[in-house]
C-alpha cells in the first residue's frame, strides 16, 4: 500500500486555487493471495505472517512498526510498514495508521513492532500507544484486535495477555 501525492504541473499563480488529490495506490501480493491470509485468526498464525513480511536482517537491529488492515471477515487486505526507528525506539504516527486504515476499508486492524534487544515484556510506551490506538479504533469503528512484539524467536501478544 503506497500513498501518494499529486501536484499540478503548472506553476501555481497567486489567483488560482489548486487542491491536491490524494490517491491511495494498491498491489496484488503473491503473499496476500495466498490461503494463509485467510487464517490470520491467532496471534501466533500472525506472528508467522509477520515474520514473512518483515525485513529479518533488521529484525534484532532496528524498531519497525507494521499495520496489517482487515474485512468484516476477518481476510487480511492489506499491510505497511509504517516506520523504521532506532534501536530502541520507533515513532508511530496514529494519523497516518488511521488513515491508511481507512482508506483500506478496514473492519479491524493489528499493529505489531519489535524489540531488537530480544526482551518481551512490553515498555510503558508500548502499552500507551495500544491504548491510544484502541481508543482511536473504537471512534472510527475500527477494532484493534491484537499488538503484536516480535524478537528474533518468540512474539508477546497484547491479545493473549489481556490487556486490550
Amino acid at each position: 500500500m503506497q500513498t501518494t501525492l499529486q501536484f499540478p504541473s503548472q506553476p501555481k499563480s497567486p489567483s488560482v486555487i489548486y487542491a491536491n488529490e490524494l490517491s491511495l495506490s494498491y498491489r496484488r501480493s503473491v503473499t496476500l493471495s495466498d490461503p494463509q491470509c485467510h487464517k490470520l485468526n491467532n496471534s501466533r498464525r500472525i506472528a508467522e505472517f509477520l515474520r514473512i513480511i518483515w525485513n529479518k536482517e533488521d529484525l534484532a537491529i532496528r524498531e519497525a512498526f507494521y499495520l496489517l488492515c482487515f474485512s468484516t471477515g476477518m481476510d487480511l487486505v492489506g499491510f505497511y510498514k509504517l516506520s523504521e526507528g532506532g534501536m530502541d525506539t520507533v515513532a508511530v504516527d496514529t494519523r497516518l495508521l488511521f488513515s491508511t486504515a481507512l482508506l483500506c476499508r478496514s473492519a479491524s486492524i493489528v499493529i505489531a513492532h519489535n524489540h531488537p534487544s530480544g526482551t518481551l515484556r512490553p515498555s510503558t510506551v508500548d502499552k500507551e500507544i495500544t491504548k491510544r490506538i484502541a481508543d482511536g479504533g473504537k471512534l472510527l469503528g475500527i477494532k484493534l484486535q491484537d499488538h503484536i512484539i516480535l524478537t528474533e524467536e518468540e512474539y508477546y501478544s497484547f491479545g493473549d495477555e489481556g490487556l486490550l
